[in-house]
């Protein structure tokens, strides 16, 4: 096993990590390198260290993050001097001691755009920053422009770059890199001309990965049991609710619907924990408010706010319920947990509740529906429609296992041979 090091930077949201950290368990596992987390951004690592216990698990199995910036202390002058002193022993591991640098394009940008050359290109890795399926939105970019930033961070087959009409290799972006990982062989900086000669690793299904997978098996039932609810339910399994950010100023429909789903959701609590997931940035004492309309003080025992994990809560749901679309509804298609869009426009709400909310245009209405409707498995706008659907699931829970196994998806495709440089 070696010991060489991989620093990953982190970009400055939690998302970053979410798509990456997969991958580096990969490492981790097949090639035995210790994986060194860098975020430069404060928020980003209170919400690792604080809020999200299974990823700081996952970072402690394979690693360690630490927080780099200018406000790590109350000195800013020491501040500085720490960085200095951070960054000089990350390059002198990269340049000398032969370890790696994982970056989704920070050597592309200020500050490290100047300093890039301090860092062995050979050993740094540019790594696509989403691991779900991107499609090209026509519309965000101006192709008289030819704005090739935005092009390479998609994807688009080379029938596409022509219907187009994109020239590639006209004023291609800085690409800084000894190596290229992507999750799908259409990534852009696959094609681009300084990729020519450089390794390019296709990774399909990083979440779905081996070492990841195991991690969540062997964990899944402890942190699921440590929140569950203290009274008795009929089943053993739970039924998960996505509440995609909202607060006070969240549009009309968005805030309908979720005040609909929760008190769809809350004639189900006696069989089901509900299990609600909120968005980091929710406002959580107006949900409360909402919480309290809609579910009610009865059921509120019945139900746990959770910052686990996704593919955690995956392991038990009987299904994934969702009142606006979001990226976390690709988490749960993936695993075969079925995806419920509820529509269900109910008079619930007060006036107070809306009095700072805005109605959304039609076509951006449209927009929303289409993709949740793409990976959406069901889709009810009444809540009667879901009732007969929730009798059906209701029966057929019994006859399930309380856990759902989750099988990892193999990268057989890419030998450690050349994961694993000698």
């Amino acid at each position: 096993m070696r010991n060489k090091i991989v620093y990953v930077f982190l970009r400055d949201k939690i998302v970053g990590i979410d798509s990456i950290l997969p991958f580096c368990m990969e490492i981790h596992g097949r090639c035995g390198y210790v994986v060194n987390f860098i975020s430069f951004e404060l928020e980003t690592y209170k919400n690792i260290m604080g809020e999200n216990i299974v990823i700081k698990d996952a970072i402690n199995s394979i690693g360690r993050i630490d927080y780099v910036s200018s406000d790590r202390y109350k000195s800013k002058i020491i501040s500085r001097l720490f960085i200095i002193y951070y960054l000089i022993k990350v390059i002198f591991n990269v340049s000398v001691k032969g370890s790696y640098i994982v970056h989704s394009d920070h050597f592309h940008v200020k500050p490290f755009v100047w300093i890039r050359w301090l860092f062995k290109k050979k050993n740094i890795i540019f790594m696509e920053k989403k691991s779900f399926n991107i499609k090209i939105n026509n519309e965000d970019i101006n192709f008289e422009n030819q704005n090739l930033d935005v092009v390479y961070k998609n994807r688009m087959t080379y029938d596409e770059i022509s219907e187009y009409g994109i020239e590639m290799y006209l004023k291609p972006p800085l690409l800084y890199a000894g190596k290229l990982i992507g999750h799908d062989k259409d990534w852009n900086y696959f094609k681009h001309p300084s990729a020519a000669k450089l390794k390019k690793i296709v990774f399909n299904d990083i979440r779905k990965n081996r070492y990841w997978i195991e991690f969540i098996n062997k964990h899944s039932n402890k942190y699921i049991e440590n929140e569950m609810p203290l009274v008795e339910f009929e089943s053993g399994k739970i039924l998960v609710f996505i509440a995609t950010r909202i607060t006070r100023t969240t549009d009309l429909d968005a805030l309908i619907e979720f005040a609909g789903a929760l008190k769809s959701l809350s004639k189900y609590t006696c069989t089901f924990p509900l299990f609600i997931k909120l968005h980091t940035y929710s406002d959580v004492e107006f949900i409360n408010e909402l919480f309290d309309l809609t579910i009610g003080e009865k059921n509120r025992e019945r139900c746990v706010f959770t910052k686990l994990h996704p593919v955690v809560l995956a392991t038990r749901a009987t299904a994934s319920v969702f009142a606006n679309e979001g990226s976390i509804m690709n988490e749960f298609s993936k695993f075969k947990i079925p995806v419920i869009d509820l529509q269900i426009h109910e008079d619930i709400l007060l006036k107070s509740h809306l009095s700072l909310s805005t109605k959304l245009s039609g076509d951006k209405l449209i927009k929303r529906y289409e993709a949740r409707r793409i990976i959406s498995d069901y889709i009810f706008t009444d809540a009667g429609s879901f009732d007969k659907f929730m009798e059906k699931m209701v029966k057929s829970s019994f006859k399930l296992n309380d856990i759902n196994t989750i099988v990892d998806a193999s990268n057989d495709n890419v030998p450690n041979t050349v994961l694993c440089d000698p």
